[in-house]
């Protein structure tokens, strides 16, 4: 027989249970906390703070961090300050960072410099926080903090460095990339780390650089520095948008395997990447699902189409617009508008 799920406490309850002696029910207590303190309640948004600075447990410390950003409670920074400095535990420092970055103010002079000290701290845990504190935070001064970060000694701070360099530039909407960001990136195809490398192609590629194109085949072809699966996927779409034909055999291999059936993530972006290269298979089995039983396939299908390029398919998928019941309209209309741009 299946039991019922507990009803959400009250705060009189949530309050009595974040003291428990159990550090598990005081965990589930903080959720309650967390659901209050974004409702307003600032008895809740006190007692997330005291369990922040006073609570025995590391894991119950780390996810009063935690609720307190996601509750956008900007009156427990001081208390969040307090942690990222005083708390031994680098877990409960490095969720105390998080939640200053959400919550926090480029304004704040004490938190700039808690900040800025976190880019030197010996954790590499730290730093890496520190730079997306600082990319999200400090405007176009973080430019110089990044910079300094695609050198860091550890690895995954360099790479972090760079997924933020190109989150800005991205969203800055700017057509070419900064000349900081260019040389930073241009040094990285060097990088030890595979995944540093892959990084920074990525970026150059997306900004219409060609210098890193045998980085973005081997990470088809091998999978070489795809630790990130959003890494792999846009590899697998950039060597398709520049043509890369030596990546062909790897793609061919995602998007069909072996015997025709393929067990790979990313066995559709493959099939789109292949059609963009003229590959006759790939742009039969797109065509063909614009035409399937099923509407999702064929939605997919328009989809691919689209992001493929397949003038040919335009007629199919113009027919599908005002009919919803073909496939999804706003698909429908993304994929004409590339194909019209084509």
């Amino acid at each position: 027989m299946l039991g019922l799920a507990p009803l959400p406490r009250t705060l009189a309850a949530a309050l009595r249970d974040v003291e428990h002696k159990k550090v598990e029910i005081r965990l589930s207590a903080l959720k309650d906390l967390g659901r209050l303190a974004a409702e307003g309640k600032s008895e809740a948004v006190r007692a997330l703070s005291a369990a922040l600075a006073n609570d025995t447990a590391p894991a119950v410390r780390s996810e009063a961090a935690v609720a307190l950003a996601d509750a956008r409670a900007t009156s427990a920074v001081p208390e969040l300050l307090a942690a990222l400095t005083e708390d031994p535990v680098v877990r409960v420092r490095q969720l105390a960072l998080v939640a200053l970055g959400e919550l926090g103010s480029g304004d704040d002079a004490e938190l700039r410099a808690r900040v800025e000290a976190c880019l030197r701290d010996a954790e590499p845990e730290l730093r890496f926080q520190a730079l997306i504190a600082v990319a999200h935070l400090f405007g176009s001064a973080a430019e110089h903090a990044l910079a300094r970060g695609a050198r860091d000694e550890d690895a995954y701070v360099r790479y972090v460095a760079l997924r933020l360099f190109e989150e800005r530039w991205l969203a800055s909407g700017a057509s070419e990339l900064p000349a900081t960001m260019a040389t930073v990136a241009e040094r990285a195809l060097r990088d030890d780390s595979a995944d540093v490398r892959l990084a920074a192609a990525i970026l150059l590629a997306r900004a219409g650089s060609r210098q890193g194109e045998d980085i973005l085949v081997r990470a088809v072809v091998s999978g070489e520095g795809t630790r990130e699966p959003e890494d792999a996927e846009a590899a697998i779409d950039l060597v398709g948008e520049l043509g890369l034909e030596s990546a062909r055999a790897g793609l061919e291999k995602r998007a069909f395997g072996f015997f025709g059936r393929s067990s790979d993530p990313f066995a559709w972006q493959a099939k789109v990447a292949l059609a963009r290269l003229g590959h006759t298979r790939a742009t039969a089995s797109i065509l063909g699902g614009l035409a399937s039983w099923s509407r999702d396939t064929r939605t997919l299908a328009v989809t691919a189409a689209g992001r493929a390029r397949l003038r040919q398919a335009m007629p199919l998928i113009s027919a599908m617009r005002g009919r919803p019941e073909r496939a999804e309209p706003e698909a429908v209309d993304e994929a004409l508008s590339l194909l019209e741009q084509t």
